[in-house]
């Protein structure tokens, strides 16, 4: 009742005064003697579509320049957390809390690292019941992480109009710990909605984001816990890495565990998995640990044990109770007030100190009257104030993963700074790299030490992706709260906040778009490409080493027969500049040494052309001032088979040079690699066909055709004659070509159980002889996994099914070319759901292509139709999801997707596409429909591809080859009926005269 009484009494305030959106200026502050030497405004801003949330901010002007400095939006994290705790302890503000408490109403003391010295910072009591924040309606207090990001959305563009004078500064957003959930999202907002109208128009001049420890994965940030806690030797390398017994060491049961009544129904299973390591029993996954099995779900608890009493915060930092004032623990608050040195001397038997003690002076603080009525807090709107709002917030998390959303980040022009104390285990440093890397980024900066005052600061690497650009930095000996353990080092990144080159010490070149560089001149470019018209003009650029050069730039459009634009040509002529850019800052100036060699092109200055002449690339283009072997060799050649398709369409003079046999054989050489092309002309009448016809049929699949082939005759066992010993019988086997004529069986399930051996048979030996390869370092024995070559030497073998039924995920490589082959696992940051029965195929020369199989998904199994590329030529592979929704972000293609299914045929075509069919789908008896897939399209988009002829009706149980590039092989199968042993089938994928 006295809850209800107080929301009535709440609505009638509000009812009788018109809420509006309004600000206060506050000049003095209870605590602080004098008045403040910055600018402090407080307030509301209504959001909702009737305004009913309003949401409070406190906002601090820049004490350098706050018309030139950035503007950055911070948000609190929680969720539930005040933006006064950020306020005054966190980060940011010019004030904080005087430690040295005597009584009364506590003190306040002006910061020396402020980030409001350089920056214009909003600090916002977000989601609605945070802090001083309300809603005049009941309903409007059940929130969520969508409906906060948008309204904090809203909030802000709201703020910006009603302080119009901040519109045309660089905008940020930033958070730390929960932040990390709802930062992206706003930030996807506002960039989304950046150009919106109203009056006065509102154009954000949004330029990216800042996360300091940020929660952005719940199933990352937990599983990092245990990686972290074994770096920092909190948890022992036995328990968490070593799966081998060191020989002669005895374990006594009774001296484990204590002898009770049901010790020994533990006993037989924990001898069993003492001395294998969580990592090896878990699979890498801490977080599903009853999943994993009984001998993960016990290695996490003794793992959890160990760090029961850890402060996860910071952990160097003693392990302290949080205590929280509370209308109901009024003795409490009494206590602390009258007699405050007793009071904190209680909190702990040890005299240690504990940073969590300042968030009570914040407490007894902001719930004074004369406090509210400074911060002009609304009177009768909020009852008891919470640092954190825990028990009262009506707050669902339902978004657990914000991935996705700096994945579509990373496409736009935006910077991103995420910062990591190094010794905090919730939003640990290894969990944010984690899923950094699962971006796929470009490393630009390598990792490498930052300083302030010449010590070593913490290490830091950046990335880019285009024009978007993220820095990941770690702070050394920093905690959750990286500024309020290391401020000073903190205050060095705020303070290149508006360019968010936070810590690189390198030239102005190091920035995206140098201030010298004419935006006219960009704009103009950005103009005719737009417009379809020819561009001239100067342009400031940069070498990698940072001296400027000037590029004088000539964008040409080439039409075609029907006057659309198929390409542009552009022709770049750079000379020296004589620009004097200053001294690098954070080093001395460095001449460069060496001059580089100026680019001297053949090409004739041709005069300007009038904006709009649609025909100024017929007779006067450049280009066509080529031979036609330069244009081959260096141009043409590099292209893909579509693209000269295209090409040979403008003009008739590239009508002719593209239909030279030469010219497509290297283009398919290039587009489909030489091993490839090898095969193809190989095969009988492929030069009858021509390289012209053969790349478009295989590229368009319009000549693919099934047939019904009749096989006489029978197989005769006993003519098979193999000297040497063959691999013991198995099956859950895969069988894979290397080096044209070998094969290669790995693993399976034979008599002994199941087998992780290597067997080689060179077919053109004579006689046949099977080989055994003993390679070191071998995988766990499994069954039912995929493999694939790579290169025609190396074998790769992903997933299946080990012992017990524990599905895999690892991925691992042996390369047959090595006098003594090692297995080697290939390391990756993100692995996807262990499965079996999938496939694996070589697309776009040494990148690999998963698909389908019968996944984990938390306890349960599921078919799968999930696609997933790892590229191995790269220094780091990491597997990254193309389609499907078993990685955070994805999302499924256009086209209809093949149903999810195991047990099926992939097939590696010409150009890195794969073909998926048959394969056991639930609930159907066949899947002989044909699904095409191109990995390497921008927006991958399945297509069903209908094939005339007589296809097979098998469902599952068939084998499949690829004969000299353009057949494909298929034998026997089920139908669900019965089984088709003898039947053999051919997809050929171009004409019959081949």
């Amino acid at each position: 009742m006295e809850e209800a009484a107080r929301f009535l009494l709440l609505l009638l305030l509000i009812s009788s005064s018109g809420v509006s959106t309004e600000s206060s200026v506050i000049r003095t502050l209870p605590g602080f003697p004098g008045e403040l030497p910055f600018y402090l405004e407080t307030g509301y801003v209504g959001v909702g579509e009737n305004e009913e949330v309003q949401l409070f901010y406190y906002f601090v002007k820049s004490q350098r320049n706050p018309a030139l400095d950035p503007l950055l939006l911070w948000l609190c994290g929680g969720p539930g957390c005040s933006g006064l705790s950020t306020f005054s302890y966190d980060i940011a503000s010019p004030v904080s809390f005087n430690l040295n408490y005597s009584g009364g109403l506590p003190t306040l003391e002006l910061k020396e690292y402020a980030w409001t010295k350089t920056i214009n910072m909003i600090f916002i009591d977000a989601p609605v019941g945070a802090g001083f924040s309300y809603s005049t309606t009941q309903e409007s207090y059940f929130m969520d992480d969508y409906k906060s990001a948008t309204q904090t959305s809203e909030f802000m563009k709201k703020w910006l109009i009603q302080h119009p004078e901040f519109l045309e500064n660089n905008l940020y957003i930033g958070g730390g710990s929960y932040s990390g959930i709802p930062v992206p999202m706003v930030v996807q907002h506002l960039y989304d909605n950046r150009e919106g109208g109203g009056s006065p128009p509102l154009n954000l001049k949004l330029r990216g984001y800042v996360l300091g420890n940020p929660i952005t994965d719940i199933h990352i940030d937990r599983n990092a816990r245990i990686p972290f806690a074994h770096g920092f030797a909190l948890i022992s390398n036995r328990l968490y890495q070593h799966s081998i017994r060191p020989q002669g060491m005895k374990i006594h049961p009774n001296k484990i565990i204590r002898k009770t009544f049901w010790a020994s129904h533990l006993i037989n299973i924990f001898l069993l998995m003492i001395f294998k390591s969580a990592k090896a029993n878990c699979n890498g996954d801490y977080v599903n640990a009853n999943a994993s099995g009984q001998q993960c779900e016990l290695n996490v608890i003794k793992m959890e044990e160990l760090l029961r009493h850890i402060n996860s915060e910071h952990i160097l930092e003693p392990s302290c109770p949080y205590i929280r004032l509370t209308r109901e623990n009024s003795t409490l608050q009494r206590s602390l007030m009258e007699n405050p040195t007793e009071f904190l001397s209680r909190l702990g038997e040890t005299p240690y100190y504990c940073r969590h003690e300042m968030f009570l002076l914040c407490e007894i603080w902001a719930n004074d009257r004369d406090v509210r009525e400074a911060l002009h807090v609304r009177e009768g709107t909020k009852g008891q104030w919470k640092r954190c709002n825990r028990t009262t917030l009506a707050f669902t998390k339902v978004v657990n993963s914000t991935v996705a959303y700096h994945r579509n980040l990373s496409m736009t022009g935006l910077r991103a700074l995420i910062f990591s104390g190094d010794h905090d285990m919730i939003a640990s440093y290894v969990g944010t790299r984690q899923w950094i890397n699962s971006l796929n980024l470009t490393l630009d900066d390598d990792w490498r030490a930052w300083y302030t005052d010449g010590q070593v600061s913490g290490y830091t690497e950046s990335y880019i992706n285009g024009d978007f650009a993220l820095t990941h930095a770690t702070v050394k000996g920093a905690g959750h709260v990286p500024a309020a353990y290391m401020p000073k080092q903190c205050y060095a990144m705020a303070k290149r906040c508006d360019s968010l080159r936070f810590l690189q010490y390198r030239g102005p070149f190091a920035k995206r778009r140098h201030p010298l560089v004419d935006s006219t001149v960009v704009s103009e470019i950005r103009r005719c490409l737009e417009d379809g018209v020819e561009f001239q003009g100067d342009l400031l650029n940069f070498r990698k080493d940072g001296s400027p050069l000037m590029n004088r730039l000539r964008l040409t459009p080439i039409y075609g027969d029907d006057e659309t634009i198929t390409h542009v040509i552009g022709i770049q002529f750079f000379t020296e500049a004589n620009l004097d850019l200053g001294p690098l800052p954070g080093s001395v100036a460095k001449e460069s040494a060496r001059s580089s060699d100026r680019l001297r092109s053949g090409f004739p200055s041709y005069p300007s052309v009038p904006s709009g002449n649609r025909n100024v690339c017929r007779g006067v283009c450049g280009i066509l001032q080529l031979s036609d072997e330069v244009l081959s060799l260096k141009i043409l050649s590099l292209l893909a088979p579509r693209d000269i398709a295209s090409i040979g369409s403008v003009c008739r003079r590239f009508y002719e040079i593209t239909k030279n046999e030469d010219l497509w054989r290297m283009v398919c050489q290039n587009a489909w690699g030489s091993e490839t092309t090898r095969v193809l002309e190989a095969v009988p009448g492929a030069k009858r066909l021509g390289w012209g016809r053969l790349a478009r049929e295989l590229t368009t699949l319009e000549a693919s055709a099934w047939r019904k082939v009749t096989i006489g005759g029978a197989v005769e066992p006993s003519r098979c004659n193999f000297s040497a010993s063959p691999p013991p019988g198995r099956w859950g086997h895969t069988l894979s070509c290397v080096n044209g004529s070998n094969l290669v069986v790995f693993g399976g399930c034979g008599r002994q159980g199941l087998l992780n051996d290597v067997f080689v048979l060179d077919l053109d030996a004579k006689p046949p002889a099977w080989r055994e390869i003993s390679g070191l370092a071998p995988p766990l024995p499994r069954s039912w996994h995929s493999s694939c070559t790579l290169d025609g030497t190396k074998l790769i073998v992903s997933g299946g099914c080990a012992d017990s039924g524990v599905l895999l995920s690892d991925t691992f490589l042996l390369d047959l070319s090595m006098e003594k082959p090692i297995w080697r696992e290939i390391p990756v940051a993100w692995s996807p759901p262990s499965r079996l029965g999938h496939t694996l195929s070589v697309c776009g020369g040494r990148k690999i292509l998963m698909f389908g199989g019968l996944a984990k998904s938390g306890p349960l199994r599921f078919r799968s139709s999930d696609v997933y590329t790892m590229d191995l030529s790269e220094d780091s592979p990491c597997w990254r999801c193309v389609t499907g929704s078993g990685m955070p972000g994805a999302g499924n293609p256009a086209g209809i997707a093949p149903p999810p299914r195991l047990d099926h045929v992939a097939v590696s075509l010409p150009g890195g596409r794969i073909l998926i069919f048959g394969g056991s789908v639930a609930g159907l008896h066949s899947a002989s429909q044909l699904y095409l897939l191109d990995p390497t399209d921008e927006k991958p988009t399945w297509r069903i591809l209908n094939v005339p002829g007589r296809p097979p009706r098998f469902a599952w149980g068939h084998s499949t080859c690829v004969v000299g590039g353009t057949r494909a092989i298929v034998l026997g199968g089920q139908t669900g009926e019965e089984w088709m042993l003898s039947e053999l089938h051919e997809l050929s994928l171009a004409s019959s005269v081949i």
